[in-house]
């Protein structure tokens, strides 16, 4: 992850990603979701977001009482904007390739 932390030079806050970026990457899902069948299987959006963060954040496998091993993608929520942003760009990058623009969503909107 990033290892330089955006904060606010006033009260030295983490700067966290605006509404308007979390929007446009929710945006991106939905157009993912609507677009993109895998093998013909249709995902929705949190599926995307899942996977999404799982390819380009990583994840770590996480033991259960039970003895039960699940996987679990680092989150979004604990990237700074700068952060979020890089990894903003890895998902655009990844739909583009795919055919997926969010513009084509924008227009729709």
């Amino acid at each position: 992850m990033n290892a330089k932390v955006d904060r606010c030079p006033t009260c030295k806050r983490r700067l966290t990603r605006s509404s308007e970026a979390n929007r446009r990457y929710w945006a991106l899902l939905h157009a993912l979701a609507g677009k993109l069948r895998p093998k013909g299987q249709e995902y929705s959006a949190e599926t995307w977001h899942l996977y999404c963060k799982s390819r380009f954040l990583g994840a770590d496998d996480q033991t259960l009482p039970s003895g039960r091993v699940i996987t679990i993608p680092h989150s979004t929520a604990q990237l700074d904007s700068t952060g979020f942003a890089e990894y903003m760009t890895k998902v655009e990058a990844f739909a583009n390739e795919r055919g997926c623009f969010l513009e084509d969503m924008e227009g729709a909107a």
